[in-house]
């Protein structure tokens, strides 16, 4: 039998082609990890909203409840008042108290819609 003709790859061909798979794995690597990375900031902006929109659910539930035990507060005082000038002093305070409320009210639900567009930052 004659010897069968032995093929030698060139050594410079094999450094070409493992020159090219540490480049492609390189690149698919950093691919992933910017995949990664995309995923986490998306993460932490999903949970930055979540966390935002709950705490401004409990601070409207606050706001609520505290204009409801000033409406039976007011109401419980109108009960007791024993003149019609008293009604209208009651009724007179009950209003300022309430403008000042909402207004601060309105002031922090704007910092929590500023703080959910990324605008800046609730209490």
């Amino acid at each position: 039998m004659a010897d069968d003709p032995k093929l030698d790859i060139p050594p410079e061909l094999r450094t070409i082609a493992e020159q090219g798979v540490d480049q492609a794995r390189a690149a698919i690597d950093g691919f992933i990890d910017a995949a990664h990375k995309a995923l986490d900031d998306a993460g932490k902006q999903f949970d930055a909203a979540h966390d935002n929109a709950r705490d401004m659910g409990r601070t409207t539930l606050d706001f609520a409840e505290a204009n409801i035990a000033a409406g039976f507060d007011f109401a419980s005082r109108l009960a007791r008042a024993t003149t019609v000038d008293e009604w209208a002093r009651l009724h007179a305070d009950y209003v300022q108290e309430q403008a000042a409320r909402l207004t601060e009210q309105t002031k922090v639900l704007g910092e929590h819609a500023g703080a959910a567009a990324g605008l800046g930052k609730a209490k």
